[in-house]
């Protein structure tokens, strides 16, 4: 399949980034009232420990974009995650990365709905890229992943990433992770590929872990053996059309 992503149209009304059934929208991090930033920090709280306001509004002041979940029948918040973009050249190459950073859902919204959050993140990186199209030769979804569930879900969006059971992180790939965890002021261990951060939240819940047998799930366990100390897995993702899995198409030109 040839890569459709500038073939998007910019109109709104047609590549739409918003999902009025969840109550989900894309929002500007300069546009998040007072209330917002409590409510997301409380939910925070509710998923994690060792939350610092002080680190979650630094975290976010830097960020772009805030996916936004509203409870249609309350008005409260259910979900949220951040987003923003970086720059680097890396061996020649004009690289932008997108990097997500705070995610939180309602516990009891768990499933199908919080699916819905990540499609919305996955088209602002796909909306962003084909505006951005001149201005880069490679486009990559960079995340620090603290949970075995998280780091699974990439599998049912994306053909390829890196590292996966069977295909570890190449130097070149490497070398792009150090550059990006530079730029972020993130401690990385090219060795390991692990992050370590200075004062990580701790996940409270990880029911990915039930599934031991899955060969993503086995393979995060053995790359991040930290990760109950809050340790986190380096990922990177190609963002282009032909490493769509079926579930990824359908969540970007759909």
């Amino acid at each position: 399949m040839s890569d459709r992503t500038e073939s998007l149209a910019l109109d709104p009304e047609v590549y739409s980034m918003t999902d009025e059934r969840n109550g989900l929208t894309v929002v500007d991090v300069a546009s998040i009232t007072p209330e917002q930033r409590r409510a997301m920090l409380e939910l925070l709280q509710i998923c994690y420990s060792n939350v610092s306001p002080a680190q979650f509004n630094r975290d976010l002041d830097e960020k772009e974009w805030v996916i936004v979940g509203t409870d249609a029948r309350t008005g409260g918040l259910w979900c949220f995650s951040t987003l923003r973009s970086l720059r680097a050249t890396v061996d020649g190459v004009r690289i932008v990365a997108f990097y997500s950073g705070d995610t939180a859902s309602r516990p009891d919204t768990r499933g199908g709905a919080t699916f819905a959050g990540t499609r919305l993140v996955i088209r602002k990186m796909f909306y962003e890229k084909m505006r951005r199209l001149s201005t880069a030769d490679r486009f990559v979804w960079f995340t620090i992943n603290s949970t075995s569930r998280g780091y699974k879900l990439t599998s049912m969006i994306f053909r390829e990433y890196v590292p996966t059971p069977g295909r570890p992180l190449s130097p070149a790939d490497t070398r792009v992770v150090a550059e990006l965890c530079r730029l972020k002021g993130l401690a990385f261990d090219p060795a390991t590929g692990i992050v370590k951060l200075e004062n990580p939240t701790m996940p409270l819940e990880e029911s990915g872990i039930s599934r031991p047998d899955d060969p993503y799930i086995r393979f995060f366990v053995s790359a991040n053996p930290g990760a109950s100390n809050g340790e986190r897995l380096a990922t990177l993702i190609d963002l282009s059309a032909e490493n769509l899995t079926p579930v990824g198409e359908r969540m970007v030109f759909r």
